[in-house]
């Protein structure tokens, strides 16, 4: 072949492969030949000479990477020789563990209702439960230490493979990305070190952070170093520790966490944002599987048990507390404003309290549905409060504090003073009783104009309407809700003398001494809680019991065992004495009987049992109160606009909102139900040893005298009318006296009563048919 000039290339076994190239009008054509007759004169082979050009390319290659390796060998040996020598430099200043004070951990605070489920968690910038090692799963425990530390076992808290492969990271990338830290050194950094330094890369920091490991390990076993890891390690979702983290993500325990709920939030510690479940599920079920292969690797799982976990999903669960649509926010805030003033906010949110509390859930869902079924704020309607107490202890089973506690924090039944308007004028009536004056004492309702030292305009009395109804006995003149007479017997008694009655019977606020103080008329006002806790004092026999809304608060001390930190004891105080009391109470049945709240309500009927109450409305209808009680539960109910004196005028087609539709509205709602928790029950009558005068001097109504008796008034009032013989005695209008209701009941004893006329006076010794009458003792 011409111009073409072969050699003989060496033998590779019984196949010759010859590479030539073809000189074809200065092109090279490679091929390939396998033919032993082929003239190979005109065949130049290449095949030594790429040897030769390999040989040249790996002396090459092997040089750079010799060199390479030299100057990696050099860099870590300089980066040793810099870690020694600053370490040499701050090691006379290392820190000692013994010099580290660390407090305990701040643990997440339980709040219980009244039956001991739990209603409310509280914490501060960590949501942490401090769990012993036993009530962490298994599967939690290999998956961290597989994908975080997976030769925890092996070191001492040191380990030096991680370090030098950190160090050629950091090194290469000429920052420090990596740190190599092991569970301990990461324990230290979350325990020892100022949260304000944790995240900042340092040389000095990793080193102090080494030391202090080392000595750590040399003092404390494997088993409480990973137990003290799982209960500080960040999982995110604000959850630090493997039990809040299981209560977060997947509603349960720590010890109940299944394999593929373990690796999950091993999977989220090293980048909590990144992996976040909640969030990015893709991110966090990958993450997830590379832990799960990280536990196969390294023998904690079988491959079955690896594969099936792989193939299930996340499987998350909001906590219930999450879930919930709470309604009792106020409650729980009150709460927490009160053991913040007893221990301070530190301890109430990272003290891991266990908060036992009066809440009745049962109860407080009622309540809510009750307000939530009478006024809609979002719709323009005014807000309302309520407050729930157990009269017999004081202790508050029900509150609402306003319409929607995301959109407004502050707590009208607390917080909120409002004025209390007519709602006030049975602290007049207790005051009244307590001097030893009868509900029977009559005064004339009428307008007053009143003088009032150092006052250039005389103060205006009038009634509702501008109604003067002429004489008028106590009794009536609180179911009818009569303004002129409360006014002149606040003044026979002496304004200072009322304030000091409201505030024994529970009204906590500052109280003046004025005439518009016996109306309702406050300068400061009264919340919807001193309004119940006032009112529980009547339903419980004169008796104030404080009102409470923990019973108790404990915490684990470092011995494992229950703390007691508070614990209530009763406060009562004898305010009046039981017949005064239940006089008070008679009075207020004659409210709910035929007075201001019998107008559009009948709620004996409603509640199926009997109750006593009282309205109260502000002028221009500002607030709107019912205070209303059976012997077992006193609730108070305000209505209003809570940020301004806006007159609640013209809503939903109401001409006006009083104590007689929406507070009086919402009460019935809840009663009705609150009180089949409660057994019947009636409230206990006056005995006949209590003795009240009808007043006759003062500015009280001075009745015709009424010769060969006496002036004193019989205890024996009762709830309702009844003839000597045991029957209803239906009664028409006393003439002079207005449309009043007079209730008897006859005694058992000798000498028989006395009956007269209420008007004229006239005196009988039998009840006469169509007449109302009072008794008296002759």
């Amino acid at each position: 072949m011409m111009g073409i000039k072969a050699r003989s290339p060496p033998s590779r076994g019984s196949v010759q492969q010859r590479v030539v190239y073809l000189r074809s009008a200065g092109i090279l054509y490679p091929g390939v030949y396998n033919n032993r007759s082929v003239d190979y004169d005109g065949i130049t082979r290449v095949g030594r000479r790429r040897r030769r050009r390999q040989k040249r390319n790996s002396g090459s290659l092997g040089a750079f990477l010799g060199i390479v390796a030299a100057a990696a060998g050099l860099a870590c040996i300089a980066f040793f020789a810099s870690f020694a020598y600053t370490y040499a430099r701050v090691a006379e200043n290392l820190p000692q563990v013994g010099e580290y004070n660390v407090g305990p951990l701040a643990q997440t605070s339980i709040v219980y209702d009244a039956d001991g489920n739990v209603v409310d968690e509280l914490h501060g910038g960590q949501n942490r439960f401090v769990v012993p090692m036993e009530e962490i799963s298994p599967y939690l425990r290999d998956a961290v230490v597989a994908i975080e530390d997976h030769r925890f076992y092996e070191h001492r808290g040191l380990d030096f493979e991680a370090i030098a492969r950190a160090a050629r990271e950091n090194i290469t990338s000429m920052s420090i990305r990596e740190g190599g830290s092991t569970i301990t050194q990461q324990l230290i950094k979350n325990t020892f070190i100022d949260p304000e330094y944790r995240s900042i890369p340092s040389f000095q920091r990793k080193i102090t952070e080494a030391s202090l490991a080392w000595q750590y390990e040399k003092t404390h076993t494997k088993e409480e170093i990973l137990e003290q890891y799982l209960n500080t390690v960040f999982f995110g979702a604000n959850a630090y520790g493997a039990e809040a983290a299981a209560r977060t993500y997947f509603d349960k325990s720590a010890s109940e966490l299944t394999l593929r709920e373990a690796a999950l939030l091993a999977g989220i510690i090293n980048l909590p944002g990144a992996y976040d479940p909640f969030t990015d599920p893709e991110s966090a079920k990958k993450r997830r599987d590379v832990v799960l292969d990280r536990m196969l690797e390294y023998g904690y799982i079988t491959r079955e048990e690896h594969d099936r976990a792989v193939s299930s999903g996340l499987g998350l669960n909001r906590g219930r507390l999450e879930q919930q649509d709470n309604d009792n926010e106020y409650f729980l805030n009150a709460v927490q404003r009160e053991l913040a003033a007893e221990f301070g906010n530190e301890m109430v949110y990272e003290g891991g309290l266990h908060i036992y509390t009066t809440l009745d859930s049962e109860l407080q869902q009622m309540a809510s549905e009750a307000v939530s079924s009478v006024v809609n704020p979002e719709a323009g309607d005014p807000s309302a409060a309520l407050v729930s107490i157990e009269s017999e202890t004081g202790a508050v089973r029900a509150m609402v504090g306003g319409s929607d506690f995301e959109e407004v924090k502050f707590n009208l039944a607390t917080q909120g003073q409002r004025q209390a308007g007519s709602a006030f004028k049975p602290f007049v009536l207790a005051e009244a009783i307590d001097q030893g004056i009868s509900p029977e004492t009559m005064y004339v309702s009428r307008d007053l104009s009143i003088d009032i030292r150092g006052q250039a305009e005389p103060y205006e009395v009038s009634n509702y309407g501008n109604v003067q109804r002429g004489p008028i006995d106590l009794e009536e003149a609180m179911a009818q809700s009569d303004n002129t007479v409360f006014v002149q017997l606040a003044q026979d008694l002496g304004m200072r003398n009322v304030v000091e009655m409201a505030h024994r019977l529970g009204i906590e606020s500052e109280l003046d001494p004025y005439l518009s103080t016996a109306l309702g008329g406050l300068r400061v006002g009264v919340t919807p809680l001193e309004m119940a806790s006032a009112y529980s004092t009547f339903a419980n026999r004169g008796e104030h019991m404080k009102p409470f809304l923990v019973t108790k608060v404990t915490r684990i001390g470092e011995d494992g065992r229950e703390e007691v930190l508070l614990e209530h004891e009763p406060e009562g105080e004898r305010v009046l004495s039981e017949d005064e009391a239940a006089t008070v109470t008679e009075v207020l049945r004659a409210v709910v009987e035929r007075g201001t709240a019998s107008r559009f309500h009948n709620l004996d009927a409603a509640l199926g049992r009997p109750a006593a109450g009282k309205t109260g409305t502000t002028d221009r209808f500002v607030d709107a109160w019912f205070v209303g009680y059976v012997p077992q539960l006193t609730t108070s109910v305000w209505v209003g606009y809570p940020q301004s004196s806006r007159p609640m005028i013209n809503v939903r087609g109401y001409q006006q909102i009083n104590g007689e539709n929406f507070p009086l509205d919402i009460w019935a709602a809840y009663m009705s139900r609150a009180v089949q928790k409660y057994p019947y029950a009636e409230f206990e009558e006056p005995s006949d040893t209590l003795n009240l005068e009808v007043k006759r001097d003062g500015r009280a109504y001075s009745r015709p005298e009424r010769s060969g008796r006496g002036d004193v008034a019989s205890g024996g009032r009762r709830q309702a009318s009844a003839s000597p013989g045991g029957g209803q005695q239906q009664a028409s209008s006393s003439p002079g006296g207005g449309d009043v209701v007079y209730y008897y009941r006859p005694p058992q004893q000798s000498p028989p009563p006395i009956y007269y006329h209420p008007g004229t006076g006239q005196q009988f010794q039998q009840p006469q048919p169509g007449v109302r009458y009072r008794i008296i003792r002759p």
